[in-house]
C-alpha cells in the first residue's frame, strides 16, 4: 500500500513476482530497463529495503530514535514512478517521505529535506516530488554536462522544479571528476545551508551514496570519511538533528565501510576533527555555485548576496 502510493501498480507487481522466474526469464525481464539486475532474492531485498527506512524514519519522526541509518539494498533514488533503474528497484527515500507526509499526520511531519549525495543525479526523487513544496530536495552530483549517468538533462541546475513546488528542486552538477571535500562543504556553505535554514525542515532524509568517496573508482571523485563526517555535522543543527540516511550507491566495499562509520559516529555524538590541509574548491565549483544561485534567488532571497571575493580555487583536473 505505501510503496503504491509513489509507484504504479504495475511496477510493485512486476518486482514482487519477479523472484520467481527462472534465470533467464529474469536477465530478459531486466534487459528491458536502464541498467537493472535481478535474482532471486530481488524481490524479498526491495520489499525489506523500503520498509527498513519507513520503519526508521517513523522512528525518528516519533522521537523514539534522535536519527537512524538503514543500511539498504537495493537503493532507491534511480527508481520512478513506473519503472525500475540505474540498480534500483523502489525508491526508498521517496516511499518513507510519502508516508511521513500523506500517512502519518499525527507526527508533525509537514516539511521534509531530502539530500541526495550520490554522485549520481537522484532523478527518481526529483521527479516524484517536482511539483510538491513540501519536500526540499537537493542533490548533488556529476553532471559532466549530461554526459555522466543517468545522462539526462533533468539533472542540470535549471530544473527547480514546477508549479507550487518551483524553487523547491536544487541541483548542484559537478562538471568534471575529482571533486573533494572543499568542493561539498562549498555547496553545503553557500547553496544547501542557507536554503535548509529559510526552509526549517521537520526530519532530514539524506539519500547517502558513498560512490563519491574517495577509491570509488566508478563515481572518481574524492570525498574523505571525516569530508562525510563534517556534511553531516553540518546538518545535525536543522530538524533538532532528526536525520534518517538510507544507503544509496557505492561499489568500493572499503570506502563505504570507512565513510558509513564516520558518519555513524557523528550521529552518536562523536567528536572529529577535519584533518584537511587543503580546502580548495574548483574554479568550476566555484561557477557552477554562482550558477545555481542565481537560478534560485528569486525563490530564496538568502541566496542574492555576493559570493566572497579572493577564495583560493584550483584550476579544473586535466585529463
Amino acid at each position: 500500500k505505501y510503496i503504491a502510493s509513489v509507484h504504479a501498480r504495475k511496477h510493485v507487481d512486476l518486482i514482487r513476482k519477479i523472484s520467481s522466474k527462472d534465470s533467464s526469464d529474469l536477465k530478459k525481464t531486466a534487459k528491458k530497463f536502464d541498467s537493472v539486475y535481478f535474482s532471486k532474492g530481488s524481490s524479498e531485498s526491495a520489499f525489506l529495503a523500503a520498509g527498513s527506512v519507513i520503519e526508521v524514519a517513523e522512528k525518528v519522526a516519533a522521537g523514539e530514535l534522535s536519527s537512524a541509518i538503514a543500511l539498504v539494498r537495493p537503493p532507491g533514488h534511480h527508481a520512478e514512478h513506473s519503472k525500475p533503474m540505474g540498480f534500483c528497484l523502489f525508491n526508498n527515500v521517496a516511499i518513507a517521505a510519502n508516508y511521513l507526509l500523506n500517512e502519518r499526520p499525527d507526527l508533525g511531519i509537514n516539511k521534509i529535506l531530502i539530500v541526495d549525495w550520490d554522485v549520481h543525479h537522484g532523478n527518481g526523487t526529483q521527479n516524484m516530488f517536482y511539483s510538491d513544496p513540501r519536500v526540499l530536495f537537493f542533490s548533488v552530483h556529476r553532471y559532466d554536462y549530461g554526459r555522466f549517468y543517468p545522462y539526462e538533462a533533468d539533472a542540470s541546475h535549471v530544473f527547480i522544479g514546477d508549479e507550487t513546488g518551483r524553487g523547491y528542486n536544487i541541483n548542484v552538477p559537478w562538471e568534471h571528476a575529482k571533486c573533494g571535500d572543499a568542493d561539498y562543504v562549498a555547496a553545503w556553505d553557500h547553496v544547501l545551508l542557507p536554503v535548509a535554514e529559510a526552509f526549517d525542515p521537520d526530519i532530514i532524509l539524506l539519500s547517502a551514496g558513498f560512490d563519491a568517496a574517495r577509491g570509488d573508482h566508478m563515481g572518481d571523485c574524492c570525498i574523505t570519511p571525516n569530508g562525510y563526517a563534517l556534511l553531516l555535522t553540518k546538518l545535525l543543527g536543522f530538524a533538532k538533528g532528526r536525520i534518517v540516511m538510507a544507503l544509496e550507491g557505492g561499489y568500493n566495499p572499503e570506502s563505504i565501510a570507512n565513510s558509513v562509520c564516520a558518519c555513524a559516529k557523528v550521529l552518536l555524538g562523536d567528536k572529529f576533527t577535519l584533518n584537511s590541509p587543503e580546502m580548495q574548491p574548483f574554479e568550476s565549483t566555484w561557477r557552477v555555485i554562482q550558477m545555481v544561485r542565481d537560478e534560485l534567488k528569486t525563490y530564496w532571497p538568502v541566496l542574492s548576496s555576493k559570493l566572497p571575493e579572493n577564495v583560493s580555487l584550483r584550476s579544473t583536473p586535466s585529463y
